[in-house]
């Protein structure tokens, strides 16, 4: 019996390992797949896209409010006790015990002070405010994504730099104890030597680390199940993304973005969507006024048992105007809200544009600054090269320490390191710059 149960739960374990290492999937990503998977995959985007939608249905709701209502009415009455007059002395019983009727009513507000009118204006410049700020999510979306994405591609590189910085500070290490075993380098060389393999350790778990790290975080971005494994098909090397804007100057870049950015086009249409409120209550000082019509069928009887001839027919049309003289002030109330609403939407929008041009600014300093410095590291990067190759060359030839070698190892590794970063900031740089003048949808349009 024991057997048996060993048998059944080693097979259920490993029909379980074998299900899930069949779920796992193995997804090659490039540049032009991490930004098509962000735009249909991303979570917080699709949510974006129900805002818009829900907002498109409030907006047919609001023209809804011309047509007219039609309801439909069936009530049946059972009088428990009916009312009794006393005339002269003579006591009449008033009504029948049942009453039954079936009514339609129809009814269409005729003047509402423009309030449905300025509703629909509203509801139309919300539905095209979320319109741009969908724009501008899948922009957002997709610059985080590249982000991620060039961050792994950077994380990757300075693994393989750190990788090869223990490589060749282990095979130091071999080629000292060699030289110490012949006498011919000091203990404090072969300390040296251990003490630069041991330091070069950490920064190859700190690597490996960032490297997992990213992955987890770009298969968040794009709505890919944490337990796939991601090919990243890219190397970290120089992107234009800039393209045409490349030369633009700074003033040109912040017309560029006054004209594109979905952020402060947003802000416009909710500020007309604002002032439509104040219409509004503006309305409400206004008499309404509204027509009615009514069909009805009743029957007054005795028994329960109605017929459709007990029924008798009633038609009747009205026009009802309504105009609240006082109400306390609210109506002036509301007005006044309407302007402070109006007040803090132009505050906002003067906010949001004065950040564009500061977005703008840095941006576009931070590319002239990557522009200028990686040529110098990737100088810097191939000199500190050749001068560790030949520290080796005259180690070896008995013509320079230890300690030069040790020297000369790590400003590669630096070095290696800075001009990886230099390529990362340079195409971050260009896509945070082509985002901030509201354009990054060109590099994939």
């Amino acid at each position: 019996m024991r057997k048996l149960f060993l048998f059944i739960s080693a097979f259920l374990i490993c029909t379980t390992i074998f299900a899930q290492q069949k779920t796992k999937k193995i997804i090659q990503l490039s540049l032009n797949e991490v930004i098509g998977i962000s735009k249909s995959e991303n979570l917080s985007l699709k949510s974006k896209i129900l805002d818009y939608e829900y907002q498109n249905l409030e907006t047919w709701k609001s023209y809804s409010n011309f047509l007219p209502t039609l309801s439909y009415t069936a009530i049946g009455v059972n009088n428990l006790e009916l009312p009794v007059f006393v005339f002269m002395g003579q006591q009449f019983v008033v009504g029948t015990k049942f009453t039954f009727q079936h009514s339609l009513d129809l009814s269409l507000p005729i003047l509402t002070g423009g309030s449905r009118w300025f509703n629909t204006k509203i509801q139309s410049n919300l539905k095209k405010s979320l319109s741009e700020e969908l724009k501008g999510k899948e922009q957002e979306v997709v610059l985080q994504s590249l982000q991620a994405y060039y961050g792994i591609i950077l994380a990757n590189s300075l693994f393989h730099t750190a990788e090869e910085a223990v490589e060749v500070s282990k095979s130091n290490l071999e080629q000292v104890k060699k030289y110490y075993d012949a006498g011919t380098a000091t203990e404090l060389d072969l300390q040296r030597a251990k003490a630069q393999y041991a330091a070069a350790i950490p920064n190859l778990e700190k690597a490996k680390s960032e490297k997992l790290i990213g992955l987890q975080q770009l298969k968040y971005l794009l709505n890919i199940s944490f337990e796939d494994s991601l090919i990243i098909t890219d190397v970290l090397d120089q992107k234009d993304f800039l393209k045409e804007y490349r030369f633009s100057p700074l003033d040109e870049l912040k017309t560029i973005s006054s004209e594109n950015r979905f952020d402060i086009k947003a802000l416009n249409y909710k500020l007309e969507a604002t002032k439509q409120g104040e219409n509004i209550a503006l309305g409400s000082f206004t008499p309404t006024i509204a027509a009615s019509a009514n069909l009805a069928h009743q029957a007054q009887v005795d028994n329960s048992n109605v017929m459709w001839n007990d029924y008798i027919r009633s038609k009747s049309i009205s026009l009802a105007l309504s105009w609240p003289l006082f109400e306390g002030g609210r109506k002036l109330l509301n007005y006044q809200q309407a302007k402070i609403q109006t007040d803090q939407m132009e505050l906002m929008l003067e906010q949001a544009d004065k950040g564009r041009i500061l977005d703008v600014e840095q941006n576009y300093y931070s590319f002239s600054e990557s522009v200028k410095t990686l040529e110098s590291l990737k100088e810097a990067m191939i000199e500190s090269k050749e001068s560790l190759r030949l520290s080796n060359l005259l180690y070896a030839e008995g013509m320079s320490t230890q300690l030069d070698v040790l020297n000369a190892q790590l400003l590669n590794t630096t070095n290696q390191a800075k001009y990886y970063q230099g390529v990362f900031s340079y195409n971050v740089s260009q896509l945070n710059l082509l985002y901030s003048i509201g354009v990054l949808n060109k590099i994939w349009e």
